[in-house]
């Protein structure tokens, strides 16, 4: 897998570098020539659009790989084809997080001069903190799942009609999905109940309200990995014996 992943990062290091030297230049334009609000919110969509360039890279990537020859001519596994493309963007995500942490601890405690413990007040337990990062992972994980289910169900099909075929399968299990938690669980799963920002004269504090172990969360992640696992199945599967290249 490690020849997978060298080989994605290979072909993809300009397109990682050059988008780099942008974020950096907008940042720096932000800071010279605005101030303020707008140029923290402008700051901030910057970071969010360079985080979806990355999630798009990502589906881009397993896309071209299951339809590759020279891949399918390295002897790994199924499974390594499938976590390739996740932990590319795994690295190139928690790269992009560290430098968007180190900017705005650089940006709070040099720009504006303030301790970062009194601007950021934190209501939350650390073991509430590792649960929400997990629950958010476990979001972003599983909708990449889903959508590599729906690549390959496409890639299966060699008419034009193909990608359509797969963006119909992403809306059937976003819809099934859906619907099979409402029944079994009584649709308790909110995400929009997941945290809270509260902002005050002080600081901004965040607090959490433990959704993820309580009401039925555990139960909801535990089939939604029951699930995540029999589609990693079917992927392996299609991009084995359907898939042609």
């Amino acid at each position: 897998m490690m020849t997978l992943l060298k080989y994605d990062f290979r072909r993809s290091w300009n397109t990682l570098l050059a988008g780099l030297v942008i974020l950096i230049i907008v940042q720096l334009g932000l800071m010279i020539f605005l101030s303020g609000v707008t140029a923290n919110v402008l700051g901030i969509m910057a970071y969010v659009g360079a985080g979806v360039a990355i999630y798009v890279k990502t589906i881009k990537t397993y896309a071209a790989n299951i339809r590759s020859y020279n891949r399918r001519l390295i002897p790994v596994t199924g499974l390594s084809h499938v976590l390739s493309p996740i932990i590319f963007g795994t690295i190139c995500g928690l790269g992009l997080l560290l430098i968007g942490f180190l900017h705005a601890y650089l940006y709070i405690t040099m720009k504006l001069g303030l301790d970062l413990s009194a601007y950021i007040g934190v209501n939350i337990s650390v073991a509430e903190i590792w649960s929400t990062l997990f629950f958010a992972g476990w979001i972003v994980l599983f909708m990449t799942i889903m959508i590599f289910f729906s690549i390959s169900v496409a890639g299966t099909f060699r008419w034009k009609t193909g990608p359509w075929i797969g963006i119909v399968t992403f809306i059937v299990l976003i819809n099934l999905l859906s619907w099979l938690e409402n029944v079994i669980f009584s649709g308790k799963f909110s995400p929009n109940d997941l945290f809270q920002f509260t902002e005050e004269s002080t600081g901004i504090s965040f607090s959490a309200n433990g959704v993820i172990w309580s009401d039925g969360r555990w139960g909801t992640t535990v089939f939604e990995m029951a699930l995540a696992a029999l589609l990693v199945w079917g992927i392996i599967y299609m991009n084995t014996k359907k898939v042609e290249v």
